[in-house]
């Protein structure tokens, strides 16, 4: 629980996405909310210094997505950004992020930002204790997890910031000794195991994101093999390829739009791995379109991806790859490749 502490002139909630900020609103806990919008699990995650170019660049691959214009969403990044900028020492901002990888991304981003100023220039930081999903909490449930709000210390700060700076690199090898250092200093997996760890799902949360990079026997990633794997007894629908996906995670934590772009790219190539019945492409549908009939259509998996998901074929050698894991840039010339049986990453030439 929070200590106590000279009462702040604004309490500001941030969360991940809509779902949990409709659920705040509704909780009648004092404050502003502010959602922070961003899948930086996929596309170009560059280093902050400067937040013009790391906002076109997020902006630019939002666009590519079909998800907003690429002029609304550099609007989008830059009304979030000083809203946080905006929050001063006699403030505190509440953080409430999930366990899953997404959120733990933006937490990471978050903190390290705000970590950035001098201490006096900070807001009191405190963060909610969450071992589940936001989304599904009924708005009563909100303000007992508020009132158990545990304020970050220097050292979760220094955690924090060690991560997103491993994440944004342009290389994975410091993803990985942070990963390591968290498995040394934070004590507990989860809140409830203890009553002063602030970052327990962190750790899981980075190596999650390492398993990401294409596996180094056949070129998949986790979330592809598990598609693949999901698809290898047969005909099933997209909906239902998406549930059971995701029921395989500990946490789950792609959107439907994101897992679309996923099946997209498994499909929209040279040697496609699933495709409609009808033997047509996959393709992801728009933000601005119905996803209705997408979502009903089926999917299979053709003879190459079986092989690949046997690790007779490898599919980066068949299709090529060019893809931003964070600071990471993946391509067929420089690729690196997860070892689950090492549990690191190592490049491929």
């Amino acid at each position: 629980m929070i200590e106590q502490h000279t009462p702040a002139m604004l309490t500001l909630h941030l969360t991940n996405g809509d779902a949990a900020a409709a659920g705040l609103a509704r909780s009648g806990l004092p404050g502003d909310i502010l959602s922070w919008r961003d899948v930086l699990h996929d596309g170009p995650v560059l280093p902050e210094p400067d937040l013009d170019v790391f906002r076109r660049a997020r902006a630019e691959f939002l666009a590519s997505r079909g998800w907003l214009p690429e002029p609304a969403a550099l609007l989008d990044l830059t009304e979030r950004d000083e809203r946080l900028a905006g929050v001063t020492a006699t403030d505190e901002i509440v953080l409430w992020f999930e366990p899953n990888l997404c959120d733990q991304l933006q937490l990471v981003q978050v903190v390290a930002r705000l970590a950035r100023r001098p201490p006096s220039q900070r807001p009191l930081l405190t963060i909610a204790p969450v071992d589940h999903f936001l989304g599904p909490l009924v708005p009563e449930k909100f303000a007992p997890i508020f009132a158990l709000r545990r304020a970050m210390q220097e050292e979760d700060l220094d955690h924090a910031t060690g991560a997103w700076s491993a994440f944004s690199s342009p290389t994975p090898e410091a993803v990985t000794d942070v990963v390591h250092r968290l498995d040394r200093e934070v004590r507990a997996r989860t809140y409830a195991a203890d009553d002063s760890v602030r970052v327990p799902h962190l750790a899981a949360a980075l190596r999650r994101q390492l398993e990401e990079y294409p596996d180094i026997d056949h070129g998949l990633s986790r979330t592809e093999r598990q598609i693949c794997e999901v698809l290898e007894p047969g005909v099933i629908t997209l909906e239902k390829l998406f549930v059971a996906s995701q029921a395989t995670e500990s946490w789950a934590w792609l959107s439907d739009w994101s897992f679309a772009w996923y099946l997209q790219r498994l499909s929209d190539c040279s040697h496609p791995l699933i495709v409609h019945p009808n033997g047509s492409r996959i393709l992801a549908p728009q933000r601005d379109a119905s996803g209705r009939g997408f979502w009903e259509r089926a999917a299979q998996l053709t003879p190459f991806g079986a092989e690949v998901l046997r690790g007779r074929e490898d599919v980066i050698a068949a299709n090529g790859i060019d893809r931003f894991m964070g600071g990471v840039r993946n391509t067929s010339g420089r690729c690196w490749r997860w070892d689950a049986r090492l549990q690191q990453v190592m490049v491929r030439g």
